[in-house]
């Protein structure tokens, strides 16, 4: 059973000795900007800074500084200029038109778009933060994934690597596809958001490449191997800012998209938002991931259950054995 505390990672400091540290990105609806910012304010301390109508910056925290949106990428200051500037009526002088522009977009889009808060990566010791955070939320009315058929609204995870190795993201790597089937099941992530782009499973032929014993890439190749079979952001797991971090040019060759942010963390896109649920809170959906860095860090058994895996990816008749997610839930449970 998966805790309702946050667990440590089994690596939990980086190679100079610093706690490794992680950010969430938490999607939701059914609250205002000025309510979620007194929230976070409440919770965390800080000051806010209004950016846009509907984007405010909470500074000064005990952690850093949060980021809350209406998460409607036509509100993002430079992006509204553009089109205006496209329809012949954008001038500089006429504020009020801009306002109610955006007035008019943040009405129609509220209905079907989140409000996102974008945490500060947090050291992974102290993220009981986030229960106090999530539980004032959800007290206020907040809704996340449950509360319609339109929100295909999710949880973003963003685990510091514990180091640069390519080895060491590669079993990263695989203990996800290992536990892929276990982590959608367990999760009962929302048929919805499974319909959408955001979280397409990694093709077949990728995972069985990665699963494959014999692979031992360098960074360039394993890179270069990345972008041809995911050339998307659109991944349970995206590794896009990761090796974005690694080698911005060789990405940027392949995908110059201005929302890959390099950054030194996996981008772990799967959870839904349960953000009104107290039996599927943030805590579980961490814990879970948790589960796979544990079977990273077990090569022996993350090579055992990778060749099973295997197997029974390239096994035709798989559909009448034991489901695959059934059978981790098993084997965890045995732990």
């Amino acid at each position: 059973m998966i805790s309702d505390d946050f667990r440590l990672p089994p690596r939990l400091q980086k190679r100079n000795g610093e706690i490794r540290k992680a950010g969430f990105e938490i999607e939701f609806t059914g609250l205002k900007l000025d309510a979620i910012a007194r929230i976070v304010t409440e919770c965390c301390g800080g000051q806010k800074e209004e950016i846009t109508p509907y984007h405010y910056k909470i500074r000064q925290t005990s952690y850093g500084t949060f980021g809350i949106e209406l998460d409607f990428r036509f509100l993002k200051e430079e992006l509204l200029r553009e089109l205006l500037e496209e329809l012949g009526l954008y001038d500089e002088s006429d504020l009020q038109l801009i306002r109610q522009i955006e007035s008019f977009i943040a009405t129609v889009s509220e209905t079907v778009v989140p409000y996102e808060i974008a945490t500060p990566p947090i050291p992974v010791t102290k993220l009981e933060v986030l229960d106090r955070l999530e539980a004032l939320l959800r007290k206020e009315g907040a809704r996340g994934t449950d509360a319609s058929l339109f929100y295909a609204f999710g949880i973003h995870i963003n685990p510091e690597v514990p180091d640069f190795e390519v080895e060491t993201v590669v079993d990263y790597l695989r203990a996800f596809f290992v536990l892929y089937e276990w982590l959608v099941y367990t999760s009962k992530t929302d048929f919805t958001r499974r319909l959408t782009t955001y979280i397409t499973p990694f093709d077949d032929d990728y995972v069985l490449m990665v699963l494959d014993p014999s692979y031992h890439p360098d960074w360039g190749s394993f890179i270069d191997d990345y972008l041809r079979f995911n050339p998307t952001r659109n991944r349970a797991l995206d590794l896009l800012p990761l090796l974005s971090w690694v080698d911005h040019e060789r990405v940027r060759k392949v995908i110059d998209d201005p929302r890959v942010r390099a950054r030194p963390t996996f981008h772990y896109r799967l959870p839904d938002s349960r953000i009104d649920s107290e039996s599927h809170n943030l805590a579980h959906a961490w814990n879970r991931w948790v589960e796979v860095e544990k079977l990273a860090e077990e090569r022996e058994t993350l090579s055992r259950l990778s060749r099973q895996y295997a197997e029974y990816l390239a096994d035709p008749f798989s559909i009448f054995e034991e489901n695959w997610a059934e059978k981790i839930e098993k084997w965890l449970e045995q732990k």
